[in-house]
Parts: C-alpha cells; sequence; structure tokens
C-alpha cells in the first residue's frame, strides 16, 4: 500500500501542514520537529507526489523528447534502434537533471492533435521536438510552453531551434570522395523531405557534383528508411540501379552499418571494391570494419546545447540567438580509398 503525507503526519504526530512545510522547505520549522519528520519519512519510506505537487507550483519538473518514430508496429522504429538519438537524449539529461528535471519520451508517429493533447494532459514545463514537421509546429504554437526545435529547416523566425550545418557535411563528404578520385559517386539517403537534413545533404552532395562539372543522376540516388535494414536493403537497389559506382555517400551511420554487412555478403570489399563515406559519428563507427569515414556532427553537444536553450527560455533569460547552429568536421578513417 502506498504511503500518503497523512501517514507521516500521523506517525511524527505533526500536522501535514507541517509535513508539506519541510517537504518543500517553505517555512521555518523546529530542529527536533524537522528531524522527527525526515527520520518518519525514511521509516515509512515515503515518496511524495511530484505531478500533485507540481500541479499546485504550476510546474511538474518535466521536460518532453519528441522523436521521430517510423514504423507503427511498435517493434521496430528509429526511436529504439539508432544510437543517434540515444547520444541526443544523453545530451540533453546531462543538462535537465542539473536542473532537477525529469523526461518523458514520445514517439511522433501519432497524429499532431493527439500529441497536442498529450503535452496539455501531462503538464509539461518544456519540450524538446526532433525533426518537426509543419503541421506539428502549428499545433505546438497552439500551446503556451516552451519548446525547442532540434533538427528542423522550417522557415519560422519566431521559433527556438538548434541544429547543424547538414549542407557543408554533405558537401565535405562528397569533396572528399572527389578529391580522392571518385566520379561516380551514389548517395544513398533517408528520406528527401522538403525542411528536412537530409535535403540539406543532398543539397550538399549536389554542389560538391557540379563544382567538379558533375551533373546529378538520378540512377545514383536511391531513398531508404534511417534503419539498419534501410541500408542493408537500400543498397542493393541503388547498386542496381547503377553498378558502375565507386563511391557512396551514405547519410547516416546506421544506413552504413546494413550498408557494410550487405556488401560482404555480396563479396565487394570496402574501399577496395566501392569506398563508403557516412554521416553522425556515432559512437560506434570507429569500431567498424573498415573503420568508417564520416562526418561528425558532435550528438551529444548538441542534445546539451538544446537543453540549455530549453532551460533560459523556461527561466526567462536573455537569449541572443534563437537559431543555433553547430559546426561538423569530416573524420578519416579507413572505408574510402583513392583510385
Amino acid at each position: 500500500m502506498c504511503v500518503t503525507i497523512r501517514d507521516v503526519a500521523r506517525k511524527a504526530g505533526v500536522s501535514i501542514a507541517t509535513v508539506s512545510y519541510i517537504i518543500n522547505d517553505k517555512k521555518q520549522v523546529t530542529p527536533e520537529t524537522k528531524k522527527k519528520v525526515l527520520d518518519t519519512i525514511k521509516e515509512l519510506n515515503y515518496l511524495p507526489n511530484y505531478n500533485a505537487r507540481g500541479l499546485a507550483k504550476q510546474k511538474t519538473n518535466l521536460i518532453g523528447i519528441l522523436i521521430p518514430y517510423w514504423n507503427t508496429d511498435q517493434q521496430t522504429g528509429i526511436m529504439f534502434d539508432n544510437p543517434f538519438y540515444s547520444e541526443l537524449v544523453r545530451g540533453i539529461e546531462r543538462v535537465t537533471s542539473k536542473n532537477n528535471y525529469h523526461l518523458l519520451l514520445v514517439g511522433s508517429n501519432q497524429k499532431p492533435e493527439i500529441i497536442h493533447n498529450l503535452i496539455v494532459q501531462r503538464y509539461l514545463d518544456g519540450l524538446i521536438v526532433i525533426g518537426a514537421y509543419s503541421e506539428l509546429l502549428f499545433y505546438l504554437k497552439k500551446t503556451d510552453l516552451p519548446f525547442i526545435l532540434v533538427d528542423s529547416y522550417l522557415q519560422d523566425d519566431t521559433v527556438y531551434s538548434v541544429g547543424i550545418d547538414d549542407r557543408y557535411g554533405g558537401y565535405i563528404a562528397t569533396k572528399y570522395l572527389l578529391e580522392s578520385g571518385h566520379r561516380r559517386i551514389g548517395l544513398l539517403t533517408g528520406e528527401l523531405l522538403d525542411n528536412g537534413v537530409y535535403m540539406e545533404r543532398f543539397k550538399g552532395y549536389r554542389r560538391a557534383l557540379e563544382e567538379k562539372g558533375l551533373r546529378v543522376d538520378d540512377k545514383n540516388i536511391y531513398e531508404t528508411e534511417t534503419s539498419f535494414r534501410g541500408g542493408y536493403e537500400g543498397v542493393d537497389k541503388l547498386l542496381d540501379q547503377n553498378n558502375s559506382l565507386t563511391g557512396i555517400f551514405s547519410t547516416a551511420d546506421i544506413i552504413s552499418v546494413g550498408v557494410l554487412k550487405k556488401l560482404k555478403e555480396m563479396e565487394v570489399s570496402v574501399p577496395d571494391d566501392l569506398s563508403l563515406i557516412s554521416f553522425d559519428d556515432n559512437p560506434f563507427a570507429e569500431f567498424l570494419y573498415p573503420a568508417l569515414t564520416t562526418i561528425n556532427q558532435s550528438i551529444i553537444i548538441k542534445g546539451s546545447c538544446a537543453a540549455k536553450l530549453l532551460m533560459d527560455v523556461i527561466n526567462n533569460k536573455e537569449i541572443d540567438e534563437k537559431k543555433i547552429k553547430l559546426p561538423v568536421k569530416l573524420i578519416k578513417r579507413d572505408s574510402v580509398r583513392r583510385i
């Protein structure tokens, strides 16, 4: 049976109000009374009801994180099988825990009005939204909830956002392949949506090719799921479209894992037969075989930056920049060879 504040008061021989004052550190009580109450709390293993306290204070110390979710069967999906998101949440948690906030993870495959209702019902203090789309943003702006967009290219100067220079990342990835002598370069990418990160990486890919006088060829591009299986099945389809490719730019490390597995089964050697460059620099990238050449985007720092910005918004601090863009850099390892 759950121990209540009433049980603590009865056992300690004080009023419920006195117990509440001590828990919330609201009023001065005698040291003897405070010790008696705290000892009773420990003896009964009483845990305060944070929801009730939050409603009373108009604050719940609960931050929501809205994460993309591509598979509605609730068995597999981006939220569960992509290490990118665990790294991002780690960065967020580093900041929120220091500020005494708890996290609530929500998959964004729900309709935007359902997400809106969930936000209102859970009395969140703030929200971090990863990969927002225009319809969802419309509903978010109908609330008074402070929120931060992560990895979104929605054109709205009124909202706060944190991201990276995805276009430049796509550019330097493709440029590195070009500098290594490659000209027939494929692009294996997540879905190319307007205002999405993959579209920006594609634009960087296109710019690098055009600077070399090369045109973008549709048969060199294949869109797939952002998953291990997406890479595994996608590279097969890409090579069916053009089996003369010498290099591939994969827009996410999780896709590249599937690519490496499939190429090994096909007895295609990386990088001897086909070079591969990726994007994200997840912790596992350097431990693959071959170690993955990739674009580093400091995922944990991105999460921490988003959380710090949200804390400032919640606390009504003066904010110099509404839009924060973090740098990317090329990490050279073993999956690209010069030809």
